[in-house]
This record gives structure tokens, C-alpha cells and sequence, in this order.
């Protein structure tokens, strides 16, 4: 049987646009194909993994931020690419005064998920795309 892959891939400015920017595309790209629990899931974290990438990257206008998102069979992969200066990329409780739930976000929701430091930084995540709507 034949698997059907679709690829997203963004190269956006390193501002809070962004965020906006790359759910807009993966929910007209991939509302289809996933079951509603699935895309919020992945608007979601896509959502948490742009604003790390502008919060916390180290980075700011000129520099640009590459958003990955591929469906695949029955999974969904997501990279967020930041030419970021290797702070520390990982999961801290939540505080009362917002902020932390990004990572604590990704390790709930995913799969498997990891960090990648190659000319800047990559956080990937996969997860279950879940049937076709």
C-alpha cells in the first residue's frame, strides 16, 4: 500500500508572526488529512515550538526561523530550525505566572521528541496523526 507524504516547509522572520504564519499553512495544508485531535495537537505544538524559538533563540530580525512539518502514514514530524546560539533547550514546570509549558507541552503530546545542534538549533517532535477527518 501506498503511503501518501505531504511536506510543509516555511522560512519565516524571526518574530512573533511566525507563529500565526505556520499554523495558518499547516492547517490549511494538512485539516484534510487529520483527525481534529490531531491538528490541534500539532497547531499547538508548532505554536509552543515557534515562540521558543523567538523567546528564547537568541536571535532577532535579520535572522529567520525554518519550520518543517511532515505527514507521513500515520505520523506527523515536526522540526522548528532557529540559528540560535545553544541555550539550554529543556522541559521546566509550568509557573503560576505563565511561561514553561512549551517543552512540558511537547513531552505530553508527542511520541518522541529531540534537540538537534547543527548550525543552530533544531527541536523535532513526532506524534500520531490519527484518522483522516
Amino acid at each position: 500500500m501506498h503511503q501518501l507524504m505531504e511536506t510543509i516547509e516555511l522560512t519565516l522572520p524571526a518574530a512573533a508572526t511566525a507563529v500565526t504564519t505556520a499554523r495558518c499553512e499547516v492547517t490549511r495544508r494538512f485539516s484534510p488529512r487529520l483527525a481534529v485531535a490531531a491538528l490541534e495537537d500539532v497547531r499547538l505544538l508548532l505554536t509552543e515550538l515557534v515562540t521558543n524559538a523567538v523567546r528564547h533563540g537568541d536571535i532577532a530580525p535579520p535572522d529567520e526561523i525554518d519550520v518543517r512539518a511532515e505527514l507521513s502514514g500515520d505520523t506527523v514530524r515536526i522540526e522548528v530550525h532557529d540559528p540560535g546560539r545553544n541555550g539550554p533547550v529543556e522541559p521546566r514546570a509550568p509557573g503560576a505566572r505563565g511561561g514553561g509549558y512549551g517543552l512540558f507541552l511537547v513531552e505530553k503530546l508527542t511520541q518522541r521528541w529531540g534537540v538537534e545542534r547543527d548550525g543552530g538549533t533544531t527541536v523535532w517532535a513526532e506524534l500520531a496523526a490519527g484518522p483522516a477527518r
